[in-house]
């Protein structure tokens, strides 16, 4: 944090290691050929008892209602995801620097050999008349999420927010058979709206949908809970949903 402003300086170098690198959280970085990227700043710094928390999903020092304690699980997630590694050192009054490590891309020479698959249509059935309460800050992702799952003939309200979701559900009297949340949202975050949900509607079916590693948050994940990695296709949302649907069969 640069409450007072200050400076951001990136670094990014290749790094050709022989042996195991040892990182500041006690990630081991395995030798081979790597990409790092660092973000350093001249900011407050963290204190050293909280630096070791920073990575755990639903943490923050920020006021109740001022954050999901999301983000950093996120950068986290999404880094291991890709085969990387993300590491920190921090110095009160004097910054923080992050570094990511991501697995260099190398291309071989000459010639490719391109292999053409065809993609065999799926035998599945992945339509659909279940109502949905699909809910997502990101315009975009809504909107195609929406689109995607009414094509298949589910029924979908759509929301961008906790807040205006549990109003619409209010407003509109209908019974919701399956919840798609994102997790990180501003003003109210997906799983304090799952619970609220839940409360009022027990049956209900829940997907989580997260840029972050399930296994960050599976502590978290209880019956009739599901998971959905960002970025997902239309195919795989639809997957995600019948699965579901067939679980209560």
């Amino acid at each position: 944090a640069m409450p007072q402003g200050g400076k951001v300086k990136i670094k990014t170098q290749n790094l050709s290691n022989k042996n195991e690198i040892r990182l500041s959280n006690d990630d081991v970085l395995p030798s081979g050929e790597w990409v790092s990227i660092a973000v350093e700043d001249t900011g407050t710094g963290i204190p050293p008892d909280i630096l070791p928390r920073i990575f755990e999903p639903f943490f923050s020092t920020k006021d109740v209602g001022a954050g999901t304690g999301l983000g950093l699980a996120t950068v986290h997630g999404i880094v291991h995801q890709t085969g990387g590694f993300i590491s920190v050192s921090s110095q009160l009054g004097k910054g923080t620097t992050f570094t990511v490590y991501l697995p260099r891309f190398t291309e071989t020479a000459g010639t490719q050999k391109v292999e053409v698959v065809e993609e065999k249509q799926s035998a599945n059935d992945l339509t659909g008349s279940a109502r949905i309460l699909l809910v997502e800050d990101e315009d975009a992702v809504r909107t195609f999420s929406a689109r995607a799952l009414s094509n298949k003939g589910y029924q979908v309200l759509d929301a961008p927010g906790g807040v205006s979701a549990l109003k619409l559900l209010e407003e509109s009297k209908v019974v919701p058979e399956i919840l798609v949340t994102d997790v990180m949202m501003p003003e109210m975050d997906g799983t304090t709206l799952a619970k609220q949900v839940k409360e009022k509607y027990p049956q209900i079916k829940i997907i989580f949908i997260s840029g972050y590693a399930e296994d960050k948050f599976k502590e978290h994940l209880g019956a009739d809970v599901w998971f959905l990695p960002k970025p997902f296709t239309l195919k795989q949302l639809a997957t995600k949903v019948k699965e579901v649907i067939d679980s209560s069969n």
